[in-house]
């Protein structure tokens, strides 16, 4: 990484220096974005730095920079067989929606790993199976998950569990889920469960009380 961030700060000032001195502003556009390639190697470094997890490739950043000189060189070889330097400028207008695209597919990979944002629909789904799945386990009445971090979520469930079962049998039921959600899914760091029974005669909502499903209707 840090030969990959030497490297970009190289190509940032040839581009410069080239676009000075031919006055191409397609290789000044690419200069800049040299800079911001090496800025984003710069803050990944410290980020690994203070993490303890392994570079992901920079195949997106890595494939826009090489389109990007693409475009510099094609508008730098247009204006030079034309002698038009529109060309120029269109390819720096090029260069530059290629930076807005690329920013904003980042931008939405990333809303996704936003501290404190619930994982996604289909994989709230899946989780709620896998513990309704559990042995003893009558329904799951309520289900939170929280994404702490890129590769870190967290779990927590009310769970309604048989009326028979022992403290026993619930606590393996919850090594169990936990054991099941980390192995089918290696983003689930911490699972809590909250047993939880259904309400009783004497308690708000049971049956035989106002508003249970007991209840008699008045006179």
């Amino acid at each position: 990484m840090v030969v990959a961030g030497a490297a970009n700060l190289a190509i940032a000032v040839a581009k410069l220096v080239a676009g000075l001195i031919s006055g191409c502003a397609a290789m000044l556009s690419e200069a800049v974005h040299s800079v911001a390639d090496t800025t984003t190697e710069v803050l990944l470094y410290l980020a690994l730095r203070r993490g303890a997890r392994p570079p992901t490739p920079d195949t997106l950043q890595d494939g826009a920079a090489l389109v990007g000189l693409v475009l510099a060189a094609a508008g730098v070889a247009l204006s030079q067989l034309t002698g038009d330097e529109l060309w120029d400028g269109v390819a720096s207008v090029l260069i530059g929606v290629l930076l807005l695209v690329v920013a904003t597919i980042l931008g939405r990979s990333n809303i996704s790993l936003l501290v404190g944002r619930s994982v996604p629909e289909r994989l709230r789904g899946e989780i709620a199976d896998e513990l309704a799945g559990l042995p003893a386990v009558r329904r799951v009445d309520t289900l939170l998950t929280m994404q702490l971090g890129p590769g870190d979520v967290l779990v927590a469930a009310k769970v309604d569990f048989d009326d028979e079962a022992s403290g026993a049998a619930i606590e393996a039921a919850a090594d169990q889920a936990e054991r099941r959600l980390t192995a089918h899914h290696p983003h689930v760091r911490y699972v809590f469960l909250d047993p939880t029974g259904t309400p009783g005669p004497t308690e708000p909502g049971g049956p035989g009380r106002p508003g249970g499903p007991g209840a008699a209707a008045g006179d």
